[in-house]
């Protein structure tokens, strides 16, 4: 499938279906995820016109991937179903040596090694895009060999690549250097710098750009107005420093005009990421069905006037000063 077969921009994230995933003994993912269920997610997310698939084969050291390869299996036994309908991007970099020690490894050989482990725990016979998983800031994208990369393009493993962003910065870093065409970036109503960094970058057009953590990890619901972080459970959010949750609750509290209107909070905050000019397609993560037909019901808001995108521009006019460049 091409970027331009996409229905609407409503994808899934993964992440959560890879369930806890332990390195050393610490949890690098979010809750529990039993089978049944995150194959009911993906099944139904097909059924119901999702055509973007965001995974890693980081996520449960591989167990989101098997997931989707056991629901493309499952689909495909439907006459009017194929692999071809859906795009599905996962990314490689991030490797669990034997001692659980987990390192980053971008090179050749791990990266042919990856692509072909990942199409295998797929099912599939190539990815429509493959990105480098949170690599360095400062990584030298000029430098390295993109040779191997356009191979498996040429051998037909790959379609397109890119990479997936610790931060907005090094997704310009990405840009600069004219690196792949696919760029995954955070992007949602209380971090917008993808909008006013790549949206004007010079090479925008070249790139399609996935925003991530479009509800901010969470915060962006109901809950927030609980002002308790206790609300928000464990797996990931529970890693997030201190500083940074307490603002998120405050700026997300500031957006409670959004709660009263139709849909709420978190689906007018995904309203926004969807309805952005600088986003390409969205992956918001869901843990269980209700969470996904939540979601779906983002598609039918009302495109936000221009008085709401003001009004949270106002609220929250930039992140905090602890996470812009020095």
């Amino acid at each position: 499938m091409n970027w331009s077969n996409l229905s609407h921009k409503l994808g899934l994230g993964t992440w959560q279906l890879g369930g806890v995933n332990l390195i050393h003994g610490i949890p690098m993912g979010w809750d529990f995820m039993d089978e049944h269920t995150a194959l009911g997610i993906l099944q139904a997310a097909f059924t119901s016109g999702i055509q973007f698939v965001d995974t890693a084969d980081s996520y449960g050291q591989g167990q989101a991937e098997l997931y989707i390869g056991q629901a493309i299996r499952a689909h495909t036994k439907d006459a009017d179903w194929d692999r071809s309908k859906i795009m599905i991007c996962t990314k490689f970099g991030n490797r669990v040596l034997d001692d659980g020690t987990m390192v980053q490894d971008f090179s050749s050989e791990h990266l042919i090694k990856a692509v072909d482990t990942s199409l295998a725990r797929l099912s599939c016979d190539y990815l429509d895009i493959l990105l480098f998983h949170s690599p360095p800031e400062n990584f030298d994208w000029s430098n390295y060999d993109r040779g191997p990369l356009n191979e498996l393009v040429r051998a037909g493993k790959i379609k397109e690549y890119g990479v997936s962003s610790k931060s907005v910065y090094g997704a310009k870093s990405v840009m600069d250097a004219e690196f792949g065409n696919v760029i995954e970036v955070i992007f949602n109503v209380l971090d917008r710098r993808a909008a006013t960094i790549l949206g004007i970058h010079h090479n925008r057009k070249k790139y399609h750009v996935i925003g991530r953590v479009p509800l901010a990890s969470g915060f962006l619901t109901d809950k927030v107005f609980f002002k308790d972080p206790s609300m928000f459970g464990g797996g990931y959010r529970s890693k997030i420093p201190e500083r940074d949750i307490k603002w998120f609750i405050e700026s997300a509290n500031k957006l409670d005009f959004l709660k009263e209107m139709q849909g709420g909070l978190t689906i007018n905050a995904l309203a926004f990421c969807l309805q952005s000019d600088c986003i390409d397609v969205v992956i918001p993560g869901v843990k269980d069905l209700n969470q996904l037909h939540a979601h779906l019901n983002a598609l039918d808001i009302s495109e936000l006037s221009v008085d709401v995108l003001k009004k949270i521009e106002d609220a929250v006019p930039t992140v905090p000063s602890w996470w812009l460049p020095a």
